[in-house]
């Protein structure tokens, strides 16, 4: 349950992961919404960047296809716009696989292996900050966080000891959440999850009566052939999240632990009743995909995971073949609205030791304004949830949840996460 997850690789859309992946951008039909690359509401800023390239790295060539989805379209076009207009170039590069590496041992040969880096929050927060790797880039004063461009869930994750670290482009982004499979509910005779959502009835206890109640011994050999639950690494941090706890919170010295609040007891008491008394699928399965896959096979009725693991139910040729909902994770007593939680964030961070910060950092800022203005971001967004998601409700749920995407510092922290694992879980 608490224990903490391997590393997990984040994939291009167009390949299919090797291992547990982060939230990868999303690959899903392109819609027929019309973009328009080039805000027209007022005009923009004349630059000259001189010829300026911006090198940005990764562990694969992040190059948005311009035949992809809605964003990655739009996000291929706005760069193209960027580079005739203003004189500079973008280049994707591949720093190779132990990219984190490349980018720490670069800069502290004084030679930064690109300007801008892909990174993973947890990887970012503390050690990259203090060791001096990544650009403080509010520092610069040349990036308004608040704009619409912005994911909001990526600022707060790259914000240490007041300042940001690291730029993340606006996106469809919810973390995780309960699958449940419609079909075998019917079946069973469960509550449907989306009408005690609606009653505001989805709650810890009634999840885990559902839990219980899911558990099917079909050859009465004593053995569940049909779980209520399939859960993965994190499950205590939705229980934190969903009652307004966290494990850890910042301060203005880092971050310290929070686990006496009376929010944080009742998860961690919830969890270790769950854990205890509800027979579950849980732990490590084989391989990382087998979850997924025993959700999707219908071995359990409800499946603890993110989002992003609907490329997995809707694959034409592999997907899943029972009607599936999509619910947040249930809410706490103490919690005052659903929640989703998430362990990391994937921004793009600035190198220490690159030349004329202030113009990289604006030439990002310039690549990211992919379309007008805050309602063409929402349309994306929903057309994109649309795409991927199983029923409208489930769309719906999605856009209530993309503000209450809670990112948890706790991995970047490997004292504190070692310490909760062995002494609390």
């Amino acid at each position: 349950g608490g224990e903490r997850a391997a590393d997990p690789t984040p994939t291009p859309a167009d390949t299919k992961p090797t291992t547990a992946p982060n939230t990868p951008d999303s690959n899903t039909p392109d819609s027929d919404t019309p973009t328009d690359p080039t805000p027209t509401d007022e005009p923009e800023p004349a630059y000259d960047f001189g010829g300026r390239t911006v090198r940005i790295g990764s562990y694969w060539d992040m190059t948005p296809d311009p035949d992809g989805d809605l964003f990655a379209k739009a996000f291929s076009e706005r760069i193209k716009f960027v580079e005739d207009n203003y004189n500079c170039n973008i280049e994707f590069i591949n720093v190779g696989g132990d990219y984190v590496s490349s980018y720490v041992t670069s800069v502290l040969a004084g030679d930064p292996v690109c300007d801008v880096g892909y990174i993973l929050s947890y990887q970012l927060l503390p050690a990259l900050i203090e060791g001096g790797i990544a650009y403080p880039i509010s520092d610069l004063g040349v990036v308004d966080f608040s704009k619409p461009w912005y994911q909001e869930s990526a600022t707060n994750a790259s914000t240490y000891k007041g300042k940001v670290y690291a730029m993340g482009r606006t996106g469809p982004d919810v973390q995780y959440g309960i699958f449940y499979n419609k079909t075998l509910f019917k079946q069973y005779n469960l509550p449907d999850l989306y009408e005690l959502y609606d009653k505001g009835e989805w709650n810890w206890e009634n999840f885990k009566d559902i839990a219980i109640k899911g558990n099917v011994d079909l050859d009465g050999d004593g053995e569940y052939d049909i779980h209520g639950f399939n859960e993965r690494e994190n499950f205590i941090w939705s229980f934190m999240a969903s009652n307004g706890a966290d494990a850890v919170k910042k301060t203005d010295s880092g971050v310290e632990l929070a686990l006496e609040s009376k929010e944080a007891k009742e998860a961690l008491e919830a969890y270790a009743d769950f854990m205890q008394n509800v027979p579950h699928m849980g732990g490590w399965q084989g391989d990382w995909e087998a979850q997924i896959h025993s959700f999707r096979d219908g071995k359990s009725m409800m499946c603890y995971e993110a989002w992003w693991i609907t490329s997995y139910l809707n694959d034409k040729e592999t997907g899943m073949k029972d009607e599936w909902g999509f619910v947040p994770f249930p809410l706490g007593p103490s919690g005052k609205e659903y929640v989703s939680y998430g362990k990391e964030s994937s921004p793009w961070m600035m190198l220490n030791g690159i030349d004329k910060p202030e113009e990289v950092a604006t030439i990002i800022d310039l690549i990211f304004q992919i379309f007008e203005d805050e309602e063409d971001y929402e349309d994306a967004i929903a057309a994109n949830f649309e795409a991927s998601a199983s029923d409208a409700k489930a769309v719906e749920i999605c856009l209530d949840l993309m503000p209450k995407v809670a990112i948890s510092p706790l991995m970047g922290f490997d004292d504190l996460n070692t310490l909760l694992n062995n002494e609390v879980f």
